[in-house]
């Protein structure tokens, strides 16, 4: 299996694709929680939890200064309509008081924050040193469990007891097979619970490996499927990441809208000059 790219988070924690990913993720778990019945969330590929924006990894790239740390909040959010700004809003709350300690979470410890006593966290890490990040993140919390397992097998969990879950899929994509088997992870767990919502996270590294994911999808006959992605310069042949995305199956009704409106703003701010972003209807919904 060809090597894509080397893919450790603490280099790039904060960076503009953790600024999409987390947008869409405070938004999904801000409508999903509105309703008093528990919910489940699964991190497929959770990481270390949360990464220290000062330290050696993190100088080295920089990648936080032209993502979180490149955001202006007040005039962000004056400069985005109420639905947008809602979105916003929610991700500056969750993150802010980490980021005064020059820290940023990751999607544990944003789920953990706005998830409620009756929700519960199955969080999965294989890597040993992430892992054992994870669980000392996490803390002492009853609601959430600390898997060092392989995360492409999180299928297992549902349905389970729970009627409402909320998965997000991360992996690295330190393989070209991570792509096919994201796709395929999707498709076992929309068979298994079809009123789960999904997350599908990508780097935009290979167009190519893209389409194809995202041709698998909807092929296997996905409603309600939908794609958001923030770039800071069009696709090119050179190595690295151009952009990211993610592939958003059965989400919140207003989340596309709020992403419509929010997504124009960031991206000034973050790649004015070369940016890009997108935010697509891939398939229609049920019914």
């Amino acid at each position: 299996m060809s090597v894509l790219l080397s893919y450790q988070h603490g280099f790039h924690a904060g960076n503009f694709a953790d600024v999409l990913k987390h947008l869409v993720l405070c938004g999904t778990l801000d409508y999903m929680t509105r309703k008093p019945a528990p919910l489940l969330y699964v991190d497929s590929h959770a990481g270390a939890g949360c990464y220290r924006l000062d330290d050696e990894r993190a100088r080295k790239t920089a990648e936080a200064r032209g993502g979180v740390l490149g955001l202006d909040w007040p005039a962000l959010l004056a400069a985005t309509p109420a639905p947008g700004r809602s979105l916003i809003g929610c991700y500056q709350k969750a993150v802010s008081p980490l980021l005064a300690q020059r820290q940023y979470p990751g999607s544990p410890l944003i789920a953990r924050q706005l998830l409620r006593e009756q929700d519960r966290l199955a969080l999965f890490e294989l890597h040993p040193q992430e892992h054992a990040a994870l669980r000392e993140a996490m803390g002492r919390d009853r609601r959430i469990r600390v898997q060092q397992e392989d995360g492409f097998r999180c299928q297992g969990l549902l349905p389970g007891v729970y009627k409402r879950a909320l998965v997000l899929i991360d992996p690295p994509y330190e393989v070209k097979d991570d792509y096919d088997r994201a796709a395929e992870l999707v498709i076992r767990l929309h068979r298994r619970m079809r009123g789960a919502v999904i997350l599908l996270w990508y780097p935009v590294v290979s167009r190519e490996r893209v389409r194809a994911m995202v041709q698998q999808l909807v092929a296997a006959g996905l409603a309600d499927l939908w794609q958001s992605e923030l770039g800071l310069q069009a696709d090119n042949d050179g190595y690295g990441m151009t952009a990211s995305g993610l592939l958003m199956l059965n989400p919140p009704w207003q989340l596309p809208e709020q992403l419509q409106q929010a997504l124009p703003r960031v991206q000034e701010q973050l790649a004015p000059a070369y940016g890009f972003h997108r935010v697509e209807s891939l398939t229609a919904g049920p019914g």
